[in-house]
């Protein structure tokens, strides 16, 4: 996910068109907004000092298109949406993403319009050589190389996010190989120390790093405030997640118990998002759920979740 500075201003609504590192005609246009107020489980980040962000049970991804969600009632749902996204350099000389810093960074470059008083969650979404050969559950045939300062340069593009207007949350989005954990550890680590404490950290998790996968249990304390279990796209994984589902039991990695993350179109996904999974736990229902859609989002595509939701 790419995020750029803009400045086209539309009446009510905020216009994120982030440019960054480009010369742009347009700007991020900078409204009033407040926190929203109350706080239950499902709502609130833990920070590092023990405070706690509001944010709605409901987050609606936006990834690159142009999206419209300017909500009837916006303390009723979240946007998280694509910021930037960070192409890892591959060893292969010949491949064109490639860059004197080793990695390249691409804004976002479609409008995201929401109401002022929307909480934002901007996201970052990493690619390597592997995940854009389609090969992101396989172990990548090289670990990412990257110097003390390099990784720090990528742990900056990150941060910078979190002094947006309106931003409450940076989110991190990485189907990290098990040969990359080393160092997305790194990188999440950097990350949190140069954030204000007051940012929380998310991070989206493939759903075997809750179950049976330890690497985010091995990662310091307060490191990640949130991890979202993605049950969609999930290969291979399928069946042994719908096996764990079923057996009414919660993950064993305590940052994945807040939050799921489901998307519109996959079957297993939309029984979750309906409540229709068979032995389904009642009490999934007070996570978070952070909701993705292959399309652009539509007014009664976004109503029919919030009556479900938040009846």
């Amino acid at each position: 996910m790419a995020m750029t500075k803009g400045i086209g201003k539309v009446p009510a609504v905020l216009l994120v068109a982030l440019l960054l590192g480009l010369a742009a005609s347009l700007g991020y246009v900078r409204t009033a907004y407040h926190w929203i107020s109350g706080c239950r489980s499902r709502n609130c980040f833990s920070s590092n000092q023990d405070n706690t962000v509001p944010l709605p049970p409901v987050v609606f991804w936006a990834w690159e298109e142009p999206e419209d969600l300017r909500l009837r009632n916006p303390n009723r749902a979240a946007v998280a949406f694509l910021a930037k996204t960070i192409y890892l350099s591959p060893p292969n000389p010949a491949s064109s993403v490639r860059s004197a810093a080793g990695f390249l960074v691409r804004p976002r470059l479609q409008p995201l319009r929401v109401a002022p008083e929307t909480a934002l969650i901007a996201v970052v979404r990493i690619e390597t050589p592997s995940g854009l050969q389609g090969a992101a559950h396989t172990a990548a045939p090289v670990a990412p190389n990257y110097s003390t300062s390099q990784l720090q340069d990528i742990a900056s593009q990150i941060v910078e996010l979190g002094s947006l207007p309106a931003v409450r949350a940076v989110q991190i989005d990485f189907d990290a190989t098990t040969r990359e954990h080393g160092f997305y550890s790194a990188l999440l680590s950097d990350v949190r120390r140069k954030l204000p404490d007051k940012v929380p950290l998310s991070i989206t998790a493939l759903a075997s790093w809750c179950i049976g996968d330890p690497w985010l249990e091995q990662l310091p304390r307060g490191t990640i405030q949130e991890a979202v279990p993605m049950f969609f796209r999930m290969g291979p994984d399928a069946v042994n997640v719908a096996n764990f589902l079923r057996s009414a039991e919660d993950f064993p990695v305590a940052a994945c118990r807040g939050s799921i993350g489901v998307s519109i179109d996959e079957t297993f996904s939309s029984k979750l998002l309906d409540g229709n999974l068979p032995g389904m736990p009642s009490a999934w229902r007070q996570k978070r759920i952070y909701i993705f859609s292959p399309r652009p989002w539509t007014p009664s595509s976004v109503d029919s979740i919030l009556k479900e939701w938040q009846p």
